[in-house]
């Protein structure tokens, strides 16, 4: 994204001449550094982690109660908008959108995951899933293709500024961005995810008809992939099906919305036909991701960004595909037998293609080749990896590198909740700096639980959708989509009791295979691990 500008940027300044930022302000915050020179997070330095939720929460709320309607729709800015100004320093009517082409998939799938998902199940306030139920709704009513195109029933992935009309865009001039009805398969796999973990909080059928409408289409256009073409292509005519774009390497959407799919079967009760075209589906692109003409031999990690020129000769490697298919990789390490050597590759990889490595002053990631500029939401994304594989492997470098790019990261929030791009380009875009920045800090968190804060009471993770969730003083009460599931909770005591559908269940000293709950000590306050096999609502007595 906000490649024009970028080209502009680039062409007068490279990361090598860039000054340092030390003793000097990080966009609007004064930089922090420790008595080592680490650079420290702008709010509660003295204390790791403290940042990370409260400006993942200023983002969200700039959201909810900052961010204006538009005077002739009525709709929030981010419907009709790609990015803005204003808002950085202050709170007054500043707002302006951009007139880039915007990329509503993007945002309604971001802002599904970060808001409706993670923050929800993190701080309990409903009013997120209202906002995310009206965006879908909207991306379902407006942005949505014929039941009768060859791509039926699928999102666009672009569209012209401030319009309501959906279909791509006319902004294609010079080869850039999508045309008039193309759209982006990888998007279709996002918003497919989207709509179906929604319709896990909602149980609504719509959400769950517009899943599988995405998987569907997925399904029926998955072709054999090589070197020069992937399983789908980058960009495609969604009424013809001819492929504009032949290459994208971000398989991961629609391969998470199959597997999901299948492990959610239980309650979905689909036809065995239908299961089997998504497997189909689903271990062509797995088989070409790991071939010797997929990207995990290839590093050809390019397509995913909607605003960018054609590149039939797949020159351009952007950083998001190579993070999420590590972070997907790790969520499912029963299926890479090789995760020890390609959970390390992607990372470093990205370190040594898109990270600053200091030369700012700082650790943090660019987007893409073609966009070498450090940014929150990409640094926040690596930080989260590095946070994930640490946790798995134990290894302290990765934990101090996502500490770091974290921290940077945070920089990017000012006290009202406009969160920049980066120091280089200020502007605010809907996906980067909130739905792709606010979901990576509460990975990191339940990553490393000690960075969460210590003094109150939050669940980190679910491995089912949490559907409703209360924080009281002294009781935590939450009900999920499925009956099975773990859990993982920062608390500021130990619980007295945890009831599963009203029964207690037993505390044990390891709940990695053994149903129950488990204490872990901390400095202050601890962590509990949840393994339920049955019973979808759980109460934590805090008394």
């Amino acid at each position: 994204m906000k490649k024009i500008l970028c080209a502009l940027l680039l062409s007068a300044v490279t990361i090598g001449n860039l000054s340092a930022q030390s003793d000097e302000n990080i966009i609007t915050h004064k930089a922090v550094y420790s008595p080592d020179n680490t650079l420290l997070a702008w709010y509660k330095p003295e204390v790791a982690g403290a940042a990370y939720t409260h400006v993942a929460g200023l983002a969200a709320k700039f959201l909810k109660d900052v961010l204006p309607t538009d005077p002739n729709t009525g709709l929030k800015y981010y419907y009709l908008y790609a990015s803005f100004e204003g808002f950085q320093n202050s709170t007054d009517d500043t707002f302006r959108g951009e007139t880039h082409r915007s990329n509503p998939a993007c945002i309604a799938a971001g802002l599904t995951e970060s808001l409706a998902v993670k923050y929800y199940m993190y701080g309990g306030e409903a009013a997120y899933l209202q906002m995310v139920r009206e965006n879908l709704d909207f991306m379902l009513s407006n942005a949505t293709t014929p039941a009768d195109f060859h791509w039926a029933s699928c999102p666009y992935a672009s569209s012209d500024p401030g319009s309501t009309i959906i279909q791509g865009s006319n902004y294609h001039g010079n080869g850039n961005g999508d045309a008039p009805l193309c759209l982006e398969p990888d998007k279709v796999g996002e918003m497919g995810v989207a709509y179906l973990q929604f319709y896990q909080i909602t149980e609504e059928e719509k959400y769950l008809n517009a899943a599988l409408n995405c998987a569907d289409a997925l399904a029926a256009n998955v072709r054999d992939g090589s070197y020069k073409q992937s399983p789908w292509p980058y960009r495609v005519h969604a009424r013809t099906n001819i492929a504009m774009e032949e290459y994208c390497a971000f398989v991961i959407p629609p391969i998470r919305l199959f597997d999901m799919l299948e492990s959610l079967n239980s309650r979905l009760n689909l036809s065995d036909e239908r299961l089997a075209a998504y497997k189909s589906a689903r271990d062509k692109a797995w088989d070409w991701l790991f071939s010797i003409e997929g990207p995990m031999k290839t590093f050809v990690w390019k397509g995913y960004f909607e605003d960018v020129p054609y590149d039939h000769d797949n020159k351009n490697r952007v950083q998001i595909a190579p993070m999420e298919t590590a972070r997907y990789l790790m969520e499912n390490a029963d299926k890479d037998p090789y995760l020890k050597e390609n959970i390390p590759a992607l990372i470093h990889y990205c370190n040594v293609a898109f990270g600053t490595h200091h030369a700012l002053g700082f650790n943090a990631q660019c987007e893409q080749s073609i966009c070498m500029l450090p940014m929150g939401s990409h640094t926040a994304r690596y930080a989260s990896v590095c946070a994930m594989w640490h946790s798995l492997c134990g290894e302290e470098w990765y934990k101090q590198e996502s500490f770091e790019n974290f921290n940077w990261a945070t920089y990017c929030t000012s006290e009202t909740g406009y969160v920049a791009v980066g120091p280089t380009y200020n502007p605010s875009w809907f996906s980067d700096g909130y739905g792709d920045y606010i979901k990576h800090f509460f990975d990191g968190i339940a990553a490393v639980p000690e960075w969460a804060p210590a003094d109150e009471n939050h669940l980190l993770k679910s491995s089912s959708v949490v559907q409703s969730i209360s924080y009281e003083p002294t009781q935590i009460s939450y009900k999920t989509f499925l009956a099975e599931a773990k859990e993982l909770l920062r608390l500021k005591k130990m619980p007295k009791q945890i009831l599963v559908d009203g029964k207690p269940l037993k505390r044990v000293d390891n709940t990695a295979d053994s149903e129950g709950w488990s204490w872990e000590k901390m400095a202050s306050g601890g962590v509990v691990r949840i393994n339920r096999q049955g019973g979808q609502s759980v109460v934590i007595d805090m008394k």
